[in-house]
């Protein structure tokens, strides 16, 4: 490995270059004092204080992204009010104050250390990414115990845009900083499901976690540059600087004119009415995958009415243009109480997304009868996700229609509906041919399908390397089923990360994928390669033989860029 060039984990999408500026952790200075002259009163008042300053704090956090983002993103901060209420870690630190008569402080490390040690110990990502979120409120009720308002991004220069780099990033001090001179994030440690992870990706800045090279030589850099898509940072010489945050890449539609080869629909990906902003403002052509999860995650279910009105005005919005609506795709590594969902010894592998809703058909048939409602306002498509057999798909087609009747004979109208599958399980896409006869549309998920194939979690920062969308065979069973759907006259989309890849949307133009959706951010440089290109048959059938020729994910990407040096 070159020693100017570090391999990561892309967890927010986009590519900068700038100046460094570290952030350094908060330090508690604990003043000792002789075991005798501790009063339990005194720090359980001194703690009690701390935690309604924090309190405050957080609702301050809460608001601002809750106004900026919508209650979705807000959520992370709610959750973050909640531990100072939770027994398990407040409640068990003012025990400790009345027993053992030590300091707040220390109570508070010490429970606070036991528990991020149980979360690191459960053997799934997403639990042992929400340590850094204990650890978060620990260290702002520190700060309030000791009267100091230095979260560490109290200490951002009053001037000019930076790449700020860190140990770790917590929640707080990712909405703390000013977002507007932020360039990008470069991390040692936390993966794509933590939330600083998910608020840099919401507010559009660039986000590596870097798992290989020397974290101390890097850190002694004064200029990098970076890659939340490919995972990457490297020393830049000074004065390369982006002017504002993700501006490579980040262009409106708007400066772009020309034809999309093959009249290609680039669409958007959203998780809630809320991502509206984004559609258009990058001009997606619909939405090839909206995400119903947000619906499912609170203390209850969705109504249905509910539902109609989140399906509605995202389908309103979106017309002319379609909206593939993706049916709850929820497993037992979600936090969803209304769910009651087990805990699942790999619940990646377990009981989710159409699994779950042929088992729990109370719940799948009221979101059903939603879409159906919704679908008579615009240009709908219903999908169902993780699809492994003929079975699973006759079955959940039944549902569907069954549905409809019921909402029909209610009186309510309701519109055309296209019918699709993802095709993210390897099983799937080997019956592709079998499963193309009983749908309108396939939707390649290629982040799970990556997964799966691969036989890596995608969210293990360990073992990233391992982690290839550009792999041979992940793209030839993509290929595989773009010949399946072409064959029997259905059309095919990618709506997996890269669905947003500007080096893999010539091959997925050459295979004959109707539909990219992505990531909004991502749409401009896409639609400009696309709006670029042109090839005939011949060129089209060389650039997939010579790709699928390929042996290494490394001479995919090298026989893309041979690709792309060659268009004009």
């Amino acid at each position: 490995m070159d020693k100017n060039n570090w391999r990561g984990l892309g967890v927010a999408s986009g590519r900068a270059a700038g100046k460094v500026w570290i952030l350094q952790p908060f330090r508690s200075e604990l003043i000792c004092k002789p075991e005798g002259e501790i009063e339990a009163e005194g720090e359980l008042a001194r703690l009690q204080t701390a935690i309604e300053l924090t309190d405050q704090r957080l609702t301050q956090y809460e608001q601002e992204v809750q106004t900026e983002k919508g209650e979705k993103f807000a959520q992370i901060f709610s959750a973050h009010k909640l531990l100072l209420k939770d027994p398990a870690f407040i409640g068990e630190a003012q025990q400790r104050l009345k027993v053992k008569h030590v300091q707040a402080e220390q109570a508070l490390k010490e429970v606070a250390a036991e528990v991020v040690q149980m979360l690191k110990n459960i053997p799934d990502q997403l639990f042992q990414e929400r340590a850094i979120d204990v650890q978060d409120v620990l260290e702002q009720l520190l700060q309030n115990l000791q009267g100091s308002h230095d979260s560490g991004a109290a200490s951002f220069p009053d001037a000019g845009n930076w790449i700020v780099m860190a140990e770790e990033l917590t929640p707080a001090q990712t909405i703390s900083l000013p977002k507007d001179r932020v360039l990008g994030f470069i991390m040692h440690q936390g993966g794509k499901t933590s939330h600083a992870a998910i608020l840099a990706r919401t507010y559009g800045i660039p986000a590596v976690t870097v798992v290989e090279g020397s974290w101390e030589t890097l850190t002694n850099l004064k200029w990098v540059e970076l890659d939340g898509d490919e995972g990457w940072v490297k020393q830049s010489p000074e004065g390369i600087t982006t002017t504002k945050p993700n501006d490579w890449g980040n262009e409106e539609q708007s400066d772009q004119t020309g034809v999309i080869f093959g009249n290609m629909v680039l669409a958007a990906n959203v998780g809630s009415p809320e991502d509206l902003q984004l559609v258009r403002k990058f001009k997606a052509q619909g939405v090839g995958l909206y995400r119903t999860e947000f619906l499912f995650m609170g203390k209850e279910l969705p109504s249905e009415e509910e539902q109609v009105s989140a399906y509605t005005q995202v389908i309103v919005a979106c017309a002319p243009h379609q909206t593939v609506i993706r049916t709850m795709d929820i497993g037992g590594d979600k936090a969803a109480p209304a769910l009651n969902l087990p805990k699942e010894q790999n619940p990646f592998l377990g009981v989710r997304a159409i699994r779950l809703c042929l088992r729990r058909p109370e719940i799948f048939h009221v979101q059903l009868r939603a879409i159906w409602r919704a679908s008579a306002a615009g240009p709908t498509a219903v999908m169902f996700p993780m699809i492994a057999t003929l079975e699973e798909l006759i079955k959940a087609k039944e549902l569907l229609f069954l549905a409809r009747d019921e909402v029909v004979q209610e009186g309510h109208d309701v519109g055309k509906l296209e019918v699709g599958i993802m095709i993210e399980i390897p099983a799937a896409a080997w019956m592709a041919k079998r499963l193309a006869t009983e749908v309108d549309f396939f939707s390649i998920g290629t982040n799970d399908l990556t997964q799966y194939m691969m036989a890596v979690d995608r969210d293990n920062n360990q073992l990233a390397d391992l982690y290839q969308p550009y792999h041979p065979a992940v793209l030839g069973i993509i290929a595989r089923v773009s010949q399946a759907a072409e064959k029997a006259g259905i059309w095919v989309g990618v709506c997996g990360g890269v669905g947003g890849d500007s080096l893999l949307a010539p091959f997925f133009a050459a295979l004959g994928i109707r539909e990219l959706s992505m990531a909004p951010g991502s749409l401009p440089k896409v639609r400009r390669v696309l709006t670029e290109l042109a090839f005939g048959a011949t060129e089209r059938e060389t650039l997939v033989d010579n790709v699928l020729d390929c042996s290494t994910a490394a001479e995919v990407i090298d026989c893309l860029n041979k690709f792309k040096s060659t268009v004009k």
